[in-house]
């Protein structure tokens, strides 16, 4: 039995922001879905809240997830949404 790794991340972008990542995060979207432990990957702007943002991952288990982490276009994306969220976003 493997246990699989779920992830839910909140974020509001800055408010001239709110395009720029939501087209970040939905080619990312279709990069991470190809990874071999990727079991799905969403991500959905709150409703009445634009400018906030909640990304679902899971992950096959945590092998999985660690491997995701350390990829390169994890660290891509995390270098280019850095500034783009109140409060930044840690790698």
């Amino acid at each position: 039995y493997i246990n699989p790794k779920a992830v839910i991340a909140e974020l509001t972008a800055l408010p001239e922001t709110v395009e720029k990542v939501r087209g970040l995060l939905c080619d990312y979207g279709r990069i991470v879905r190809q990874e071999p432990g990727n079991r799905a990957f969403a991500c959905r702007q709150v409703d009445g809240r634009p400018d906030k943002f909640v990304v679902y991952e899971v992950y096959a288990d945590q092998s999985a997830f660690e491997t995701h982490l350390s990829a390169p276009d994890n660290a891509q994306l995390n270098n280019k949404l850095g500034t783009l969220f109140q409060g930044g976003v840690q790698s």
